[in-house]
């Protein structure tokens, strides 16, 4: 493992879980953000630094080449890009250029987590890293622009760059998607819940230690200029999924109801053939029960937690 590294995104679900595992293994890490967090954990390896990787040079004097950089920063909402779509190509794109000629000035290398929006719709499942690759949302564009970018620079530069096309992830530590959404709403009224679309969409959900795991892995032993698949390759329907959360939280007999649609540029079916991944983590994944016990733990924590605290159960986690 390299012995130093920079993690863009670094108060994010999946940037704060990295940045955590990395000090924990003795690397010497710096961590991003926009905004620092209220109280950093203090350890002797892991600094943190306040800035915006969308302004040039933003990680001068951070990267050199023996840096290995996790660019977790960017907008990671489809909904929001169908609303926005300018705010996605700045957050992600625009800042992603920045990211590339830093590395391409300090010789660092990147690992750049893209997404299963970049693929198309309808195609047979598992999806491949070779599927056929047209967006259905401005998130999607950009998260391929990006991924065309690496490729580029990879090719023009032999900047050591690999992509890690995250799925679904999810555990401690998340505040909204599928599985948080299902919990607060269970919390809310444990006889009914609302879900989007028809209750059939297929998704690929995969733990935060396990997902984790998976970026360092691509970053330490990955092909430059490869991309990979990071998920469970494990299909899951999504009325199943808010079954098993109720079931779960004592509300095995919920009445589920469905809105028949979702928001553009949602992508009803997906799950990933994970054959490339497994080339370097032969282990099978924490299993989604199991997971799911341990994420709702944590949120549960997280309101008791709130009502002592602030004397109410806040909203939110």
């Amino acid at each position: 493992m390299q012995r130093k590294a920079v993690v863009t995104g670094a108060n994010g679900f999946i940037g704060s879980a990295l940045v955590d595992y990395l000090a924990r293994h003795d690397v010497q890490v710096t961590a991003v953000g926009r905004t620092l967090p209220v109280e950093p954990e203090q350890r002797s390896n892991l600094r943190w630094i306040e800035g915006d990787v969308r302004e040039p040079g933003s990680l001068d004097g951070v990267l050199d080449n023996e840096t290995t950089l996790y660019h977790m920063a960017g907008h990671t909402s489809v909904a929001g890009s169908v609303k926005d779509p300018i705010l996605g190509f700045g957050g992600n794109v625009q800042a992603f250029l920045e990211v590339l000629e830093s590395v391409r000035n300090t010789g660092a290398r990147l690992l750049f987590p893209s997404s299963p929006a970049v693929f198309a719709s309808g195609q047979p499942l598992p999806l491949s890293e070779t599927a056929l690759k047209k967006p259905t949302s401005p998130y999607g564009a950009a998260k391929l622009a990006c991924e065309g970018y690496a490729q580029s620079y990879h090719a023009c530069y032999g900047v050591d760059v690999r992509i890690a096309r995250i799925f679904n992830v999810y555990g401690p530590g998340m505040t909204r998607f599928a599985i948080y959404d299902f919990w607060n709403k269970v919390r809310q009224n444990p006889d009914r819940m609302e879900i989007l679309g028809h209750g059939d969409q297929i998704r690929d959900y995969l733990y935060i230690d396990d997902a984790v795991e998976a970026l360092v892995a691509i970053a330490e032993r990955g092909e430059p200029g490869q991309d990979y698949n990071v998920a469970s390759g494990i299909p899951v329907q999504t009325i199943e999924l808010a079954r098993q959360v109720a079931s779960l939280m004592g509300a095995p007999t919920i009445e589920i109801s469905t809105l028949g649609k979702s928001f553009p540029g949602d992508i009803p079916r997906w799950y990933a053939d994970v054959t490339r991944l497994r080339q370097l983590i032969p282990q099978s994944p924490i299993c989604l029960s199991d997971g799911l016990v341990r994420t709702i733990d944590w949120l549960n924590d997280q309101t008791v937690e709130n009502v002592t605290t602030h004397g109410r159960i806040a909203r939110s986690v």
